[in-house]
């Protein structure tokens, strides 16, 4: 989380605010910043830094404490924000996406939210494409009846008795308009519905 209106920086700033290049500053003085300074809640990848703690770590003085409490204004993380709406980071981040969340800004590489855009998500209910949590119906879905499959069986019965010339996936496929691979299924749909009336 970044506190609201705080400045921050990840290790690139913190490296340029002392002056030296990235590398120089992991090999000489990396060990003593991270032991002094820890980076803000919540934040990886890249790990954040607040700035005023940063410059009073170079300048050699006390690190100001930072501000304790939530604000409207704090900038949380897609992990931070599922906490509070009860939703997964990836869920979080499509829902931005696709509008049902605000779309958050960018700062170090990473997108953040406000924890009053958080809060707003968490109070409307999710939008499900599927079953609702807790469903208790886990059998298999009621299939719709397929009109053809009663047709195919009529057809298998006539050419059993030799009414007819036997059926083939060619004629079906020809005389619904479908694939010949769509045709063998409803075969076997037909022939099941055959053996078991």
């Amino acid at each position: 989380m970044i506190p609201e209106g705080r400045p921050t920086l990840d290790l690139h700033g913190v490296a340029e605010r002392a002056g030296v290049s990235l590398s120089t500053w992991r090999r000489q003085h990396h060990a003593a910043f991270t032991a002094a300074v820890q980076p803000l809640a919540g934040s990886a990848k890249p790990l954040v830094y607040d700035a005023g703690q940063v410059d009073a770590h170079l300048n050699g003085r006390p690190l100001p404490a930072l501000p304790t409490g939530h604000h409207p204004e704090d900038l949380l993380t897609d992990s931070e924000v599922g906490t509070i709406t009860g939703l997964t980071a990836s869920t979080v981040r499509a829902d931005a996406a696709n509008g049902r969340l605000d779309p958050g800004t960018e700062r170090h590489g990473r997108r953040w939210w406000t924890r009053a855009a958080a809060e707003e998500r968490a109070a409307r209910p999710t939008q499900y494409k599927g079953r609702l949590p807790g469903a208790t119906d886990r059998g298999p879905r009621a299939r719709r009846h397929d009109p053809r499959v009663g047709e195919i069986a009529l057809a298998l019965a006539a050419a059993a008795t030799e009414q007819r010339p036997p059926v083939t996936t060619a004629e079906l496929a020809d005389e619904y308009g479908i694939s010949e691979r769509t045709a063998e299924r409803l075969l076997v749909k037909a022939r099941a519905a055959l053996a078991g009336a």
